[in-house]
């Protein structure tokens, strides 16, 4: 398993450490069942933060490919994480994306405005 962090990748360390254990579980390298690894070990597996690691395990959580008890974070069935993920049914991530895109233009074209208009009023309200 020799997926690295890469520092040219766009991603927050946080996503690609969670995409690297995300493809492990998926295609059987981490079994059902079986410990993912303790902070301190992902964290110098992955060369980043414990911080970081804790949101990558936070995404796992999140998407139902891991459980975390006191005793650590153990690998899904990622059968069964599929059929629990009820909560994200019927959502298109990617056109949730295009509109929050669009949202920050349209903001951002606001922000414009407003500074324009601001430019152009008289101090003292004449």
């Amino acid at each position: 398993m020799s997926a690295e962090i890469s520092k040219d990748d766009p991603r927050p360390e946080s996503e690609q450490a969670a995409g690297i254990l995300r493809q492990e579980i998926l295609r059987g390298g981490i079994k059902p069942g079986a410990h993912v690894g303790s902070v301190r070990d992902l964290a110098t597996r992955f060369k980043i933060s414990g911080m970081t690691v804790q949101r990558a395990l936070a995404i796992l959580r999140e998407d139902g490919l891991i459980l975390t008890t006191s005793r650590g974070s153990y690998a899904r069935d990622p059968q069964e994480a599929t059929e629990d993920s009820g909560a994200n049914a019927g959502v298109d991530l990617p056109e949730v994306l295009r509109q929050l895109e669009h949202l920050t233009s349209q903001v951002s074209e606001l922000r414009g405005r407003v500074e324009a208009l601001e430019s152009r009023s008289v101090p003292g309200g004449a």
